[in-house]
């Protein structure tokens, strides 16, 4: 059994730490059951202002393009290490665009643990702290995340702004890592409540968030829906057809990612890694 830690830093939400904890505690061994995977020893979740959250991603990025820099198996040209500095200073303003919209995030951390970021206000303008299935869907989904991790072991392959150097296609990784979490709070959320809970459409947001979710453009400065929506059929499909094992090697082995054909056609995938 895992240990799970939620840190509140606003030090506003005492009571909103003992009920994520207390729904961790009930989601977490459907999560394991779930996809296969067992939790680390350790999980954390951490309750942040949208100022801390802003500046914890933006360190949590330049970690990873340090960890990248220092890779030895990796020889990164400058002129890539300078446009992706570039990328994160002329995109600074997206975070303070979107946060009433991200309800978690799960990084590496300063001390090299995964943790979930947390914000209690865009939890309240995305509607999930007056619907807990909601809120037991985003903490399946971010604990499939851990989980995922643990897997993967030391492995910087699969946290990179450099995939092409490292022979993975780009689309790939966030397809199989988001599409393996959406089907798993699916599984999860059906065992719970008897059918897949989806807080897009069943939370109530705040107006602000409704407003943000109408603004031109705005989709564009996010994940596609697409990734999500192709990797939850892939693993979907592969799960039923060759069950948890086939799916959780690929967390060992970046070459079994899908192509960007094979997340269109699953059975393709299906046949090269069977």
């Amino acid at each position: 059994m895992s240990r799970f830690t939620v840190l509140d830093d606003t030090r506003r939400h005492p009571d909103l730490a003992e009920r994520i904890t207390a729904l961790l505690h009930t989601v977490a061994p459907l999560v394991e059951e779930t996809t296969g995977l067992p939790l680390p020893p350790e999980v954390r979740f951490r309750l942040l202002t949208p100022r801390a959250w802003r500046r914890a991603e933006i360190a949590y990025k330049l970690r990873v393009l340090t960890r990248d820099i220092a890779d030895p198996g990796l020889s990164v040209p400058p002129e890539h290490v300078s446009a992706v500095r570039l990328a994160l200073k002329a995109t600074g303003f997206i975070p303070a665009l979107v946060w009433p919209l991200v309800v978690g995030s799960t990084v590496i951390a300063a001390d090299g643990r995964d943790e979930t970021l947390v914000m209690p206000r865009a939890l309240r303008h995305s509607g999930l702290l007056a619907h807990e299935p909601s809120l037991c869907q985003m903490l399946s989904h971010e604990l499939t995340h851990h989980a995922q991790d643990a897997a993967c072991g030391d492995s910087t392959e699969w946290r990179s702004f450099f995939p092409q150097l490292r022979k993975i296609d780009p689309g790939s990784i966030p397809a199989v890592v988001e599409g393996h979490a959406r089907w798993a709070d699916q599984q999860v959320t059906t065992a719970l409540y008897g059918a897949p809970v989806d807080h897009v459409r069943q939370a109530r947001r705040s107006p602000r968030a409704r407003l943000l979710v109408r603004a031109p453009g705005l989709r564009r400065l996010g994940p596609s829906g697409d990734a999500y929506a192709q990797g939850t059929r892939l693993i979907g499909h592969a799960v039923t057809v060759h069950g948890t094992d086939l799916v959780n090697r690929v967390w060992k082995d970046t070459s079994l990612l899908p192509t960007r054909s094979e997340i269109a056609e699953p059975d393709a995938w299906i046949a090269r890694i069977a």
